[in-house]
């Protein structure tokens, strides 16, 4: 499925990536069921659907910062996971449902970051990124993945750098203070000073 940015901030929680916003698909699997355009979030979770919409889970949109130096976000919204597509091996790994909050800065046309933060029984920052790699690897369009880990203030993270068709993107995984979501950051044709300043604006 080819989402532009406009439309929306967090698109997958399996490599939330930014491309697959402003026009292109990380996964070789893009479409998963319906995203439709309001939800009840009070509602059982349907195993087939994925949802979102602005306000959907207001604490979790109020953890993504409120701005990258400076700079508010373009778009900001939330919703959940619960289809097997949209999952990938974190099925596998017994989680059911992911939750989630995102915002979208725009930098020109193609190119762009994106945060969000996800909580879900069973999600943790090593599954996430998991599959984050592990959709990377198995997509069609990409290329030169390469996974790293690290510490961003005192905690552990990985971050996945790849090439996906003229684009350089990489994705940054890592838990929050409180330990209680999984944050990321998602960074597409954008150059390194721009993405720490997005991991920075978690801090």
């Amino acid at each position: 499925m080819l989402t532009r940015l406009a439309q929306s901030s967090v698109v997958r929680p399996i490599v939330i990536v930014l491309a697959a916003v402003i026009g292109s698909t990380l996964l070789a699997r893009a479409c998963s069921p319906t995203i439709g355009p309001s939800f009840d979030p009070a509602r059982v979770c349907d195993p087939t659907a994925n949802e979102q919409m602005k306000g959907a889970y207001p604490d979790l949109e109020a953890r993504i910062p409120t701005t990258i130096d400076g700079r508010k976000a373009d778009s900001r919204d939330s919703g959940r996971f619960c289809s097997k597509d949209a999952l990938g091996s974190m099925a596998a790994a017994g989680v059911t449902e992911i939750r989630f909050g995102g915002g979208v800065w725009r930098v020109g046309d193609q190119a762009g970051i994106q945060l969000a933060a996800f909580e879900g029984d069973g999600l943790t920052p090593a599954v996430l990124a998991e599959e984050n790699r592990r959709a990377a690897e198995a997509a069609e369009r990409t290329e030169a993945v390469k996974t790293t880990t690290l510490t961003i203030a005192g905690r552990p993270a990985w971050r996945i750098d790849l090439v996906n068709g003229s684009s350089r993107q990489a994705v940054v995984v890592w838990g929050s203070a409180d330990g209680a979501a999984v944050q990321v950051v998602v960074a597409t044709g954008v150059d390194e000073a721009q993405l720490q300043a997005a991991v920075a604006a978690y801090r």
